[in-house]
């Protein structure tokens, strides 16, 4: 017998952060839904090219001028793409929406270790490498043709290892299964209610206040939500109900755009309006 579309009747209960630790200890689930996160502005790629090129370029000229003028700005493309990457983790993961989200190069090095996207090694590396930049920038100093090739490229190379290791677009939304659908038909996305089946965690960026929250289902239509906004929670916190999130259900294993994303929320009574947030 085919699924009928109900309509979600959830309740919400305001929590602590550490009280949504506590409840995630107390569930398993499998699955979920994730969302596909674009990067920020024109993406790390871009500067990361122009780096390339002027770095390149710069090996084949004999005009001094030209050379420092080349050096510079490849070192200064070069850390911009990286700050652009760090950046669309760091979005990608909310920690942006904390009450104390990681803004200095250290505080963003420890969030990603948390993380498990680098590791303290990695960390030290960037560090010297932005280090040089900011002897760039900040010092006015130019650098040689050789500390130029050297940067760029380890930093071409880290980046690459990152994005392979973690992928910076896939970002966490639902954890755990309910009874509905979504997809892309005719007129655009769509998403479906059919009930509730179990115990969901849920990362949500497209409300005025992101949030993060814990539904516990009581009947197919009914659930308690235990919600906690994330501009009263520390990254510390969030940092660990994402890894208790990943250890009790495993990452999502679909994906969808953030108009789809929005949908399935507002049609599981998770929002009320959708348009927060636009795709490029």
């Amino acid at each position: 017998m085919t699924s009928k579309r109900i309509q979600s009747d959830c309740h919400i209960e305001a929590v602590t952060a550490a009280d949504l630790i506590d409840g995630l200890h107390t569930v398993t689930g499998r699955s979920g839904q994730g969302a596909i996160l674009p990067p920020p502005g024109n993406g790390p790629d871009e500067p990361l090219t122009w780096a390339i090129h002027e770095v390149t370029t710069a090996a084949q000229t004999s005009d001094g001028a030209e050379l420092k003028k080349l050096c510079t700005n490849a070192v200064m493309n070069s850390r911009r793409a990286l700050a652009c990457l760090v950046d669309w983790y760091i979005d990608r993961d909310l920690a942006k929406y904390c009450k104390n989200p990681p803004k200095t190069a250290k505080q963003q090095a420890r969030f990603l270790m948390s993380r498990g996207i680098i590791d303290e090694l990695t960390s030290r590396v960037l560090e010297r490498a932005v280090e040089k930049r900011n002897r760039v920038e900040h010092d006015y100093i130019v650098p040689e043709l050789p500390e130029a090739e050297d940067i760029v490229e380890l930093l071409r190379r880290t980046m690459a290892t990152l994005r392979s290791h973690s992928d910076p677009s896939l970002a966490p939304l639902i954890f755990g299964v309910f009874l509905g659908g979504s997809g892309h038909g005719k007129l655009g996305p769509y998403a479906e209610f059919h009930g509730w089946s179990d115990p969901l965690a849920i990362f949500c960026r497209f409300s005025a206040r992101p949030w993060v929250g814990l539904l516990i289902p009581e009947t197919k239509s009914k659930a308690l939500l235990r919600q906690a906004y994330l501009d009263e929670t520390d990254s510390a916190d969030l940092i660990q109900l994402l890894s208790l999130a990943e250890q009790k259900f495993g990452k999502p294993s679909t994906f969808a755009g953030l108009q789809t994303c929005e949908l399935i929320l507002k049609e599981i009574g998770m929002l009320k309006e959708i348009g927060m947030l636009q795709e490029p």
